[in-house]
């Protein structure tokens, strides 16, 4: 997949979830935010609401018993008290001036009333006839029919002549103090709400903050830069990610130094075998062709003249012919084996194996092919023949006391291994960046081929000491021709 495929397939999936993060956490924290401090003016006001009804019906009946008790003499001495009289009882018993006082008989007349000359009664007659038919002594609100608005009621009986008072008092004017503290705790939910956001807007900054620094150190981690790692900062999962981070640039730089390493290497042995070759062809093969040319001179020269000396010409001609064409073929074989095209991986294997069994009489070299053979693809097929040539050219290199090598090539279900063991020295365990510094080309060309199928490569040493070199390929590019 290309890069514009990828950018044109990033461009594609953009959505709301683009923005950055402090904007969603903060239109995710808005709306709980707001819900809360409305849920929390609605109940503190209810409650305010309730506990402001409960304390003015206590404080209105206590008030109006006491007018109550105040005009009862007069009543008692077969005398109507007047508006002026339950004007001076209501004054006394401490009411608030926006309140009304009515008398009412036993049929709810109004028998007088502090508000009778007032353009608009509290109350109409309607509404006192209604108060003394309907209304306890416990009072209550009662909508007046004169202004259409709540109005709290509280009665009294007067002496025993079914005489009743009523205090009339608006609702408005008794809850507009408590509405004044309602308006200001919607003022404080509202200042809450704003330093909540504020608050969280800080701490996501302090927790971002690294993000972004990382973001950018990540932007400028291009190959050949200088990497300082990040001073792990923020809460423990932002230090835990950033502690990630620095491990990864390192192990990034550590490859990419290794790869800069290991390709200068191949360069120069590339250079090397090219200049092998080069060389050994100037000094074998074209040397036995010049050789070829001047016997096919000579030759011709005395074909006619001693024939039998152009015959002794013609076995010598064939001879070096001979020794040609086994030089070009080991040198075509070297660089490209046709036993492993032609017959596939285990039977290529199997003549190295062959191979390293003649190579000394005292070495012994076992090969074992386990699980259902196949034909792998010819990339794979080439990678896992030269690791195990490369591991059988290391042990005659450099375990010459080795007496017993062991090749196993193992086809599973998902997966190809090769195990090459033998019984000579220990390999001390290196990493593969220690293996290019060393100039060891061959293993660090193992482990690359590895890589190259996303596949594992491993030395190790097994509990009898021997050495043990392993490549394990997974089967995804498995190709089913024969």
């Amino acid at each position: 997949m290309s890069e514009e495929h990828i950018q044109a397939e990033l461009q594609a999936g953009t959505d709301l979830t683009s923005a950055p993060i402090r904007s969603q956490l903060l239109w995710a924290s808005l709306f709980p935010l707001v819900l809360f401090g409305l849920l929390t003016t609605l109940v503190i006001a209810t409650l305010v609401y309730r506990l402001s009804l409960n304390l003015v019906m206590q404080r209105n009946a206590a008030q109006v018993q006491l007018i109550a008790d105040r005009i009862t003499p007069n009543v008692t001495d077969n005398s109507l008290p007047g508006a002026a009289d339950l004007q001076a009882a209501a004054l006394s018993a401490g009411a608030a001036s926006s309140a009304s006082v009515y008398l009412i008989d036993e049929y709810g007349v109004e028998i007088a009333g502090t508000d009778a000359g007032a353009a608009m009664p509290l109350l109409s007659a309607a509404d006192l006839e209604g108060i003394s038919q309907n209304f306890d002594s416990t009072g209550g609100l009662l909508v007046s029919s004169n202004t259409a608005s709540e109005v709290m009621v509280s009665t009294a009986a007067v002496g025993d002549n079914g005489c009743t008072v009523i205090l009339v008092e608006p609702w408005a004017a008794v809850i507009a103090p408590a509405s004044s503290y309602q308006l200001l705790l919607a003022a404080l939910t509202i200042l809450g709400i704003i330093l909540s956001l504020a608050t969280l807007s800080l701490s996501i900054g302090r927790i971002i903050r690294p993000i972004q620094v990382m973001a950018e150190n990540a932007s400028g981690a291009v190959p050949g830069s200088i990497f300082h790692p990040m001073r792990a900062s923020g809460p423990q999962e932002i230090r835990a990610l950033i502690d990630a981070f620095n491990k990864m640039v390192i192990r990034l730089a550590e490859q990419q130094s290794t790869l800069r390493e290991y390709a200068h290497k191949a360069m120069l042995s590339q250079e090397e075998e090219r200049q092998r070759l080069s060389h050994e062809l100037h000094d074998g093969t074209l040397q036995d062709l010049v050789g070829l040319s001047q016997r096919v001179e000579l030759c011709r020269d005395e074909i006619k003249t001693d024939p039998q000396q152009a015959g002794k010409r013609l076995e010598e001609i064939h001879g070096l012919l001979t020794q040609t064409l086994d030089d070009v073929r080991r040198i075509s074989i070297a660089l490209r084996p046709p036993v492993l095209e032609d017959f596939g991986l285990v039977i290529a294997i199997d003549a190295l194996c062959k191979e390293m069994n003649q190579y000394k009489p005292g070495l012994t070299c076992e090969y074992l092919v386990s699980g259902t053979q196949q034909r792998l693809a010819a990339d794979m097929e080439l990678a896992v023949y030269r690791v195990v040539q490369e591991a059988l050219t290391n042990i005659r290199k450099h375990a010459p006391d080795a007496t017993l090598v062991q090749v196993l090539l193992e086809f599973s279900e998902n997966e190809v291994l090769a195990r090459i063991s033998n019984n000579g020295g220990e390999f001390a365990n290196q990493k593969i960046q220690e293996y290019v510094r060393a100039g060891h080309l061959g293993l660090a060309g193992m482990y690359e081929r590895a890589r190259l199928f996303g596949g594992k490569f491993s030395i190790e040493n097994d509990m009898e000491n021997r050495t043990v070199i392993s490549i394990q390929l997974p089967l995804s590019q498995v190709s089913s021709s024969n």
